[in-house]
């Protein structure tokens, strides 16, 4: 792991309670391993067991106590301190992305419109971030407002496996005469996926849109149900290398010969 702004070395002796002793961080880096984030520093065993599967993220705060889950197109905010809940629709197109990450308005499940006014800050390498009741530092701060009251408190990016795994994968055959196939995935971190195959002859490239998710079996699994937008059923599984490379389990193509490799473009 490259680290040329000291961002680990830091956090670590900030938190760690002996030298030596092993502790749980999340980061983002780059392709290379160069160290660009840190986003959460610190906790015991069941910080690095949760997953949060199918959350896209969790904020919560103490104070009042409260939590929210951002997952798919639905804001889940739970208000301990007055044991009532709240669950948004999210508009579509909606980014997360940014300052602020989001502001606007949502819409309740039964169509009514509520207002809420939601603030999330990603700390920069020179800023102190976000601690919660237990020490734990956090590198995403939020500051949300909801009926009239202001929620304060850390968030935490969920869904770490999906997220790593969201980009473009490709792959083109080639000939001496020039390009014979080339297959295109793409995996959004919403879960959606299209892939495009291209035999570069007369016809028309195919494209399948679909859904992707990570099983707990080590393996993706595409579920493909449209084909140029009419309906189709497929199912494809595909194995990952430590360099990010997609192995189709089987094959599709005669062509292709076993395991098919898709490589990440990014």
């Amino acid at each position: 792991m490259i680290d040329p702004q000291g961002l680990l070395a830091a956090r670590y002796a900030e938190q760690s309670v002996l030298p030596g002793l092993p502790l749980y961080m999340e980061l983002r880096a780059s392709a290379v391993g160069e160290v660009k984030q840190l986003l959460l520093v610190g906790g015991d065993s069941r910080a690095c067991a949760a997953e949060l599967d199918g959350i896209f993220l969790r904020a919560a705060g103490v104070a009042p106590d409260w939590a929210a889950d951002l997952s798919g197109d639905r804001l889940e905010v739970r208000d301990q301190s007055r044991r009532v809940r709240f669950r948004f629709t999210v508009e579509k197109g909606t980014s997360w992305r940014g300052d602020p990450l989001w502001s606007g308005s949502l819409t309740t499940p039964d169509g009514k419109s509520r207002d809420l006014k939601l603030r999330l800050t990603e700390s920069g390498a020179d800023e102190s971030g976000c601690r919660d009741d237990s020490g734990v530092w956090y590198g995403l701060s939020v500051d949300m407002r909801l009926d009239g009251r202001r929620y304060q408190g850390c968030g935490r990016y969920g869904d770490l496996t999906r997220a790593s795994l969201a980009g473009r994968y490709s792959r083109v055959l080639v000939s001496g005469d020039g390009p014979q196939r080339s297959t295109v995935l793409e995996l959004s971190a919403e879960g959606s996926a299209i892939l495009t195959e291209d035999t570069h002859d007369a016809r028309p490239a195919v494209r399948r849109d679909g859904s992707w998710r990570w099983l707990s079996t080590g393996k993706l699994m595409l579920h493909l149900f449209q084909r140029d937008g009419l309906d189709e059923q497929q199912v494809r599984l595909f194995n990952r290398q430590l360099d990010g490379t997609l192995v189709l389990e089987g094959r599709v193509f005669a062509s292709d010969g076993p395991g098919l490799r898709l490589s990440r473009e990014y």
